[in-house]
């Protein structure tokens, strides 16, 4: 949950960022511009695959001890 709330904060802020630079420029529009509002998308599904892996170990370690302690207590090896 943390990395999908740091990658929406993430591209939240870079496309915040990128608007106001295309009303601050006197120029045209361009298609520079469309490629930085993808790349900034990008970045935001970057951090959330980044940060899937990070909490994977903890909920196998979690699942893994639950059931090893519910299969002892089936086995009447627990009190």
């Amino acid at each position: 949950m943390f990395g999908l709330v740091g990658a929406s904060i993430t591209v939240f802020c870079l496309t915040i960022l990128w608007v106001v630079r295309l009303l601050t420029e006197d120029g045209g529009w361009e298609m520079k511009y469309l490629t930085r509002l993808l790349d900034y998308f990008i970045i935001g599904v970057a951090v959330i695959i980044m940060a899937v892996p990070e909490g994977l170990p903890l909920a196998v370690t979690l699942s893994l001890a639950f059931s090893v302690k519910k299969m002892l207590k089936d086995h009447n090896l627990v009190r």
